[in-house]
C-alpha cells in the first residue's frame, strides 16, 4: 500500500460504543404519551422516529436521558420511542438515567437574559427566592432549602453559566444567606443557569429526594444504567447502590461521573466502588486548570483499561455540530484520541439533544471511531494493558485466546483485520467484560439465553450480543453455524470474515 495513500474507513462493524444523549432534536415538542397518538402531531411523531431510527443505524448503542431536565412522562416517551425503533431494527439499546445531583441553578431572572457589566456588582440571595436581574438573584439546589452562604469564602469565586461569568466574593452573611460579589468579565444571564464553586465540599446531601425520585423511575422503566452526577467518593456510590439494591434495581451499573476536584483526589477510590466512569470534562474543567483535564482523561482511561471497567469521555466532543454540517479539525482529533486512548465510548450531549443536526452528528463520531480503531495499538493492548490487569484467570486466558486469533497483520498505514466478528456462547458476565478489556479487533457478538445481558452492554468497547432460547441447543454442533450466521447477519449481512469460539475451540464459518 503506498504510505501516502488517504486511509479508508473498512467494511466492519464499529467496535467502540457511541451514547447519544436524547432530546427535542430528536423526539421533538412529544412531551406526552397522549401527543404521540395525537393526529395533528402525525408528521411531527413519524419525524422523531425517522431521527431515532437514523442514530441507531448509525451506531447509537446506549441512550442517554438527563434529568436535570424534562418531566418523567417527557422521559418516558424517548424510552418508548427508542425501545420501538430498536424492536422494529432487531438492535439491542440499552438506557442511561444521568441524575441530576447536587447542583445549584439561579432563581427566576426577569427579562432574562439580561446584561451584567465587569466590575458592576451582585447579591446573590441563598435563603430568600427573588425575581433576579443585573444586580442580584437568587440561586437554588433541587430541595430549594440549600443555604450556599455556609460554602463560600470571601475572596473566593463563584462561577455562572459553565464559568462563562466569574463573580469575586466580597462578602458572606451566613445568617441572612446573602453574598454580595464584584463581577470580574462581561456576560449575560438568564434563568436555571448552572452555579459552580470550585474546590468546595458541598454542605448539601450527596442524593436529593429528586435523585431518589427519578432512580426509582429508571428502576421502574429498566434501564441499564445511573450516570451518577457530582461524584466526589466512594461512600456515595456506595449510597446509590445500596438505594437501587432496597428497590428492586440490584441488575442497574452505576456510572460515576467524574467532574469536580473531590472526585479527582479520590479516583482510585471511586473507581474501584463504581460499575464504569464517565470523563465528564465540561464541570471538571470548572474545578482543575482546564490544562489539566486531558491528563486526567488519560489517566482515567489508562485506570480503567487495568482494573477492568468501561470508560466513557462527554462533553463538547462534536459541539459545533449543534450549529454546522462539518466538525473542526480540533473536535475531529479529540475524538479520534479519545478512542485511541482505550475508552470504550464516546458520548455525544447537545449535538444529538439539541443540535441541527443530530444524525449527522452521530455518522460524523462514528466515522472518527472507526478511524482511530484501524491505527489503534492492538498488540500493545494485549502486551502491556492487560498483561497488567488483575483479572480473573480464566476469563484472562480465554479473552489472551480470542484477541490473539483476531490481531491485524502490521502494516506501515492500517492493518488488515483477519475477522470482522467472533461468535461465542456464554451467560458468563465476567467473561464479557475481560474480552471487551482486552480490545479485541473484531466485533464479539455473544449469544446468550438471559434477556438480562441483552442491553447491560451497551457501553462496552466491541460487544454486541444476540438472544436465544436455549444457549444450549444454540451450541449443538448441528446448530451454532447457523445461529452465528444470523446473529452476524443482523448487524452486516453477507459473507463476513468471522469465526466462532466454541469449546476451546475456533471454527471458521
Amino acid at each position: 500500500m503506498d504510505k501516502h495513500a488517504p486511509i479508508r474507513v473498512k467494511s466492519y462493524y464499529k467496535r467502540t460504543k457511541i451514547i447519544a444523549t436524547l432530546g427535542p432534536a430528536i423526539t421533538q415538542q412529544l412531551w406526552t404519551l397522549d401527543s404521540l397518538k395525537d393526529p395533528k402531531n402525525a408528521a411531527m411523531v413519524a419525524l422523531a422516529y425517522q431521527r431515532m431510527e437514523g442514530i441507531i443505524k448509525s451506531g447509537v448503542t446506549c441512550v442517554r436521558l438527563n434529568f436535570s431536565h424534562g418531566a418523567y412522562e417527557e422521559q418516558q416517551v424517548r424510552i418508548n420511542i427508542a425501545r420501538d425503533v430498536a424492536k422494529k431494527l432487531n438492535r439491542n439499546i440499552s438506557v442511561m438515567l444521568d441524575t441530576k445531583g447536587p447542583e445549584i441553578r439561579l432563581g427566576k431572572i426577569k427579562d432574562g437574559p439580561v446584561p451584567v457589566l465587569k466590575d458592576s456588582n451582585i447579591t446573590i440571595y441563598t435563603k430568600e427566592m427573588i425575581i433576579g436581574d443585573n444586580t442580584k438573584f437568587s440561586v437554588t439546589d433541587s430541595t430549594g432549602t440549600y443555604n450556599m452562604s455556609k460554602d463560600v469564602k470571601v475572596d473566593g469565586t463563584i462561577l455562572v453559566d459553565d464559568g462563562k461569568l466569574q463573580l469575586k466574593i466580597k462578602e458572606v452573611d451566613i445568617d441572612k444567606g446573602i453574598i454580595k460579589t464584584t463581577v470580574l468579565n462581561n456576560h449575560s444571564i438568564n434563568d436555571k443557569k448552572r452555579i459552580n464553586l470550585p474546590n468546595t465540599e458541598y454542605s448539601m446531601p450527596f442524593m436529593s429526594q429528586k435523585d431518589r425520585d427519578d432512580i426509582l423511575f429508571g428502576i421502574k422503566n429498566n434501564v441499564d444504567y445511573i450516570a451518577a452526577s457530582f461524584v466526589n467518593s466512594k461512600e456515595n456510590v456506595q449510597e446509590i447502590r445500596e438505594f437501587l439494591d432496597a428497590n428492586g434495581g440490584s441488575q442497574i451499573q452505576i456510572i460515576s461521573k467524574i467532574e469536580s476536584t473531590h472526585a479527582i483526589r479520590n479516583i482510585d477510590e471511586i473507581l474501584n466502588a463504581t460499575n464504569g466512569v464517565m470523563v465528564a470534562r465540561g464541570d471538571l474543567a470548572l474545578e482543575i486548570p482546564f490544562y489539566d483535564v486531558p491528563y486526567w482523561q488519560k489517566y482515567i482511561i489508562r485506570k480503567c483499561r487495568l482494573i477492568g471497567k468501561p470508560s466513557i469521555v462527554a462533553t463538547q466532543m462534536l459541539d459545533s455540530l449543534e450549529r454546522n454540517i462539518q466538525p473542526t479539525r480540533a473536535e475531529v482529533t479529540d475524538v479520534f484520541f479519545a478512542v485511541d486512548r482505550g475508552a470504550d465510548s464516546t458520548m455525544l450531549s447537545g449535538e444529538s439533544a439539541q443540535g441541527q443536526f443530530p444524525v449527522q452528528a452521530v455518522y460524523t463520531m462514528r466515522q472518527i471511531d472507526k478511524t482511530s480503531e484501524l491505527l489503534f495499538d492492538y498488540h500493545r493492548a494485549i502486551n502491556w494493558y492487560f498483561r497488567k490487569t488483575k483479572l480473573p484467570r480464566y476469563s484472562k486466558l480465554l479473552a489472551l485466546k480470542i484477541a490473539h486469533k483476531c490481531l491485524p497483520s502490521h502494516s506501515e498505514v492500517a492493518p488488515n483485520f483477519k475477522y470482522n466478528f467472533v461468535v461465542i456462547f456464554t451467560n458468563d458476565k465476567q467473561t464479557i467484560w475481560t474480552i471487551s478489556n482486552i480490545r479485541p479487533a473484531a466485533t464479539i457478538i455473544v449469544v446468550t439465553d438471559e434477556r438480562e445481558l441483552l442491553t447491560c452492554f451497551g457501553i462496552n468497547y466491541a460487544i454486541q450480543t444476540h438472544y436465544v432460547k436455549d444457549l444450549n441447543v444454540a451450541k449443538n454442533k448441528d446448530n451454532y453455524h447457523q445461529v452465528a450466521r444470523e446473529a452476524i447477519d443482523r448487524f452486516e449481512p453477507g459473507e463476513q470474515q468471522a469465526i466462532v469460539f466454541l469449546n476451546r475451540k475456533f471454527k471458521e464459518i
